[in-house]
């Protein structure tokens, strides 16, 4: 007993004291958690979407090629010389790029064709920054005939504009950019994106005059095709107009400018009253142009109070981009601006911001018809994230759609919820998965699941190396397969099984449940285990909540705390009823690993006390919630010391378990009866014997009175 005892404290010593919530990774937003913020704040908006924005995408062929397209711009150069040259053509050209001089690379290049030879040699003194002799090999090349130059005569274009740029002749490098789009344009050939590359040479140069207007029309364009370049010019030069009043003064003239500050103002502005430079304040004469990296100036930005300002007096009326400066005045807190400048738009931003101030003003009906005209506006594939570390909502449409669904949940209308927050389920999966598991009814989602997601929609792998991630048809389905097999709807749960593997342990669990209801003893006890084997070893996946308390959509690995039910706003009046409907018993963390245990409990009962089967199920029981419940744990523990066998594993008990012998469990009963009767016959016979011979006498007596009567 001193064993068991020091067994016991060691047991409870290796349990947890409490639960821990660990750090997780970037979670799905939840826009339940706190529906009110949910509703009445605006999602943020990224610049670099908004800037590919401003105008629509051009309807031609012009491409971008850019330095992040390639892990070595050389290499990418290289490739792109080679487009439309022979073998032989291509040699000579590598030969003359290595060749000591110009003399030597001329000599090397004898026999190549003069668009060619001509363009070499200019890259080459360009190189050498023999900037007078590349200009004249470049206007050789130009000087031939557009069928004598197709390969290089836009290449040669775009260096002379460089040349002009470097040498201050801002007039003729500007022209010559315009050249290189219109060479595009007509077909030559362009496998280094130049055409693209020219709106932004010719920017610079005009930005370096102080030209805002036209140099904002000319990145705004270069963005429009997809630059990188473009949208990150862009931002630079919002942040110079915002820091320089003369410059801000010609942007509020300019409608594109003032759609660009919009968006600034929309998206950034958190970085409003910082140090930018000037426009024009430094050249780079190394490219031609003006840079525009950020370097403080010592004149600081606008701030956003002083922005607002300069926009009412320029007049609202007048002000293009209204539904972006709406988004900003909203997120400012300015709602009677924001209202103001909603109202002349009839963008979906515009009609998102209108739904917002609705709410606000306790308008849910209005809410709702803006929700829905916003919802018609925004393309189900427009994204505003452009990166992992952005806050912004990817799919506003998506979002847009969860909102309703919060709004429609706060008004008792829950399959209308579930139905506009699976519609955003892809960015939204936990509000989703919520109404399906807890506010819904078990029939509710059945019908909802036959409806929407009938089968499971898996997404194809593009590439070897793809990591897929689950659907939401998929993720809606493995839910009520779970939530069906909790409740014992066990033939109805299989269908929603999709994954063979699961389905296969479904098919075990279930069979399992059907063995323990068995008339014979020995039938139950085994399915009673296997039972519990299998709600232990795959609990998560066959039984698991998605959210709270299990978290299956984080595989169990993470714990996301809610706030309580009660402390939220916009919560329907039946809701919290439903919510309790649909809890688990028990609802605890891992509460599977609680039935597991029971499960095998109820086994351990139905085997001898004193055997080691008992004692093993037992054992099994404690373990599985020894890492979660200590009381419980140590309560199994106690129970096995009061009623099980002496073990040779029991100093490991809880932690080390064999598989219960049901075999020899079958012979403990007669075991103990053998030895009781041997007992009996060894210590016990005299006494009997004594009992026997007195009783004889007694009967004889009793018999011979009767006789003499």
């Amino acid at each position: 007993m001193c064993m068991r005892k020091g067994a016991l404290f060691a047991l409870a010593c290796v349990l947890p004291l409490s639960a821990v919530l660990a750090c997780g990774p970037d979670f799905p937003q939840n826009l339940l958690d706190d529906r009110k913020a949910s509703l009445l704040d605006l999602p943020d908006g990224t610049f670099d979407s908004e800037a590919a924005h401003l105008l629509p995408k051009p309807d031609d062929h012009l491409r971008v090629v850019e330095d992040g397209d390639s892990d070595d711009p050389k290499d990418a150069r290289t490739k792109a010389e080679a487009i439309g040259l022979s073998a032989d053509e291509l040699k000579k050209i590598e030969a003359m790029r290595a060749a000591a001089n110009s003399d030597a690379a001329t000599s090397v290049g004898a026999g190549l064709a003069p668009e060619l030879l001509d363009y070499t040699l200019g890259a080459i003194a360009f190189k050498a920054r023999e900037m007078a002799s590349a200009s004249v090999h470049f206007e050789r090349v130009l000087a031939l005939s557009p069928e004598q130059r197709p390969r290089r005569g836009l290449w040669a274009q775009y260096m002379l504009g460089r040349l002009h740029a470097a040498s201050g002749d801002t007039d003729f490098a500007i022209a010559s950019f315009g050249q290189v789009r219109k060479h595009a344009m007509d077909g030559a050939a362009d496998p280094l994106g130049l055409a693209v590359a020219s709106y932004g040479e010719q920017a610079r140069m005009h930005w370096h005059r102080g030209n805002v207007a036209a140099a904002v029309a000319l990145y705004v364009q270069q963005a429009a095709h997809g630059s990188r370049s473009g949208r990150a010019s862009l931002l630079f030069v919002a942040r110079s107009i915002l820091a320089h009043p003369d410059q801000l003064d010609k942007a509020l003239g300019d409608p594109l400018s003032q759609r660009l500050l919009a968006a600034y103002f929309y998206t950034r502005s958190n970085e409003f009253a910082q140090d930018w430079p000037l426009a024009g304040e430094q050249s780079n004469a190394g490219t031609g142009g003006a840079s525009v990296e950020p370097k403080p100036s010592g004149s600081p930005a606008m701030d956003v109070a002083g922005f607002l300002a300069a926009v009412q007096r320029r007049g609202l009326a007048q002000f293009d981009g209204a539904d972006r400066m709406a988004a900003g005045m909203y997120r400012a807190g300015r709602y009677d601006l924001a209202a103001q400048l909603a109202a002349k738009s009839t963008t979906p931003l515009a009609a998102w911001v209108r739904a917002k101030l609705a709410l606000r003003a306790g308008d849910q009906n209005l809410a709702l018809r803006e929700y829905a005209q916003a919802a018609k506006g925004f393309p189900a594939d427009e994204s505003w994230t452009v990166d992992e570390l952005s806050t912004a909502v990817n799919s506003p449409l998506c979002r847009i759609e969860a909102e309703r669904g919060v709004l429609a949940l706060g008004r008792g209308e829950y399959l209308d919820a579930m139905a506009r927050l699976y519609a955003g389920a892809k960015e939204h999966w936990p509000d989703a998965a919520y109404v399906a598991e807890r506010v819904l009814t078990v029939g509710e989602l059945k019908d909802f699941v036959a409806k929407n997601a009938p089968v499971a929609a898996k997404q194809v792998a593009t590439s070897p190396g793809d990591s897929l991630t689950s659907t939401p048809p998929e993720q809606l389905r493995a839910l009520l397969a779970r939530r069906l097999l909790r409740v014992g709807r066990d033939d109805e749960a299989l269908s929603y099984f999709d994954d063979p593997a699961l389905h296969s342990k479904a098919v075990a669990l279930i069979a399992a449940r059907r063995d323990g209801k068995a008339w014979m003893r020995s039938t139950r006890v085994e399915a009673l285990f296997m039972q519990a084997r299998l709600t232990r070893e795959n609990g998560m996946e066959l039984l698991g909540t998605e959210l709270e308390p299990d978290y299956a959509s984080e595989a169990g690995a993470y714990e996301l705390v809610a706030a309580p039910l009660a402390s939220k706003d916009f919560v329907g009046n039946g809701e919290p009823a439903r919510v309790n409907a649909s809890a688990v018993v028990p609802d605890q963390r891992y509460h599977y690993r609680y039935v597991a245990a029971d499960l095998a409990q109820q086994a351990a009962a139905l085997v001898p006390a004193r055997s080691q089967a008992y004692a093993a199920l037992m054992c099994q029981a404690t373990s599985w919630v020894s890492d979660t419940d200590a009381k419980r744990a140590t309560a199994l523990y106690r129970q096995y010391l009061h009623e099980g066998p002496h073990v040779a594993w029991g100093k490991d008990f809880g932690r080390v378990c064999p598989q219960p012998d049901f075999a020899a469990a079958r012979w403990v009963p007669w075991k103990q009866r053998y030895r009781s009767a041997r007992h009996w016959a060894k210590h016990e016979w005299p006494f009997a014997l004594c009992g026997l011979g007195l009783a004889v006498i007694v009967l004889a007596i009793v018999h011979r009175r009767r006789d003499t009567e």
